[in-house]
């Protein structure tokens, strides 16, 4: 691997295939094709629907809007997303108690079996994404990516 110098990105001489952007969109293009094909395979799930699906199953009901703020991703996907879940009759929408502008997702028994169809596939990939690597190099990836994420966010203020 050839060596990044300080120079390198400071006058812009940075080789393309050498961006942290272009490296780590070529691995999340990777991921998703990947994760996207299993999930087709084991429960005819597409890969937003298995996040809304892995969030409520850890959570047993939310809102899209706190799904959305924990995870990040874009509202109108994910609107459509539910949409999917519900007329597939994998997820129920109902009005919420304190607040009748929102809706609680529930896994139906229907959505939960999905859930499990998928899952030892999904995990049997995360163990072999995270033991790849050793215990060092997972905690000082993590903390690449926390460093990465509040420094983008950090640019995104000051504009």
């Amino acid at each position: 691997m050839p060596r990044i110098l300080n120079r390198d990105i400071a006058d812009g001489t940075l080789p393309l295939h050498q961006h942290v952007t272009y490296k780590l969109a070529r691995l999340n293009a990777k991921m998703t094709a990947q994760a996207t094909r299993i999930l087709k395979e084991t429960a005819d799930l597409s890969l937003s629907q298995w996040r809304i699906l892995s969030f409520l199953e850890q959570r047993q009901h939310a809102t899209m809007a706190e799904f959305v703020r924990f995870s990040g991703f874009d509202k109108g996907q994910m609107s459509r997303s539910v949409k999917e879940l519900v007329r597939a009759g994998l997820v129920t929408g109902e009005i919420g108690e304190v607040d009748q502008r929102t809706q609680e997702l529930r896994l139906t028994s229907l959505g939960r079996e999905t859930f499990e169809r998928a899952r030892p596939s999904m995990r049997g990939r995360q163990a072999s994404l995270l033991n790849c690597l050793s215990e060092a190099e997972r905690q000082s990836f993590y903390s690449v990516l926390d460093k990465l994420e509040r420094t983008v966010d950090h640019l995104e203020e000051e504009v």
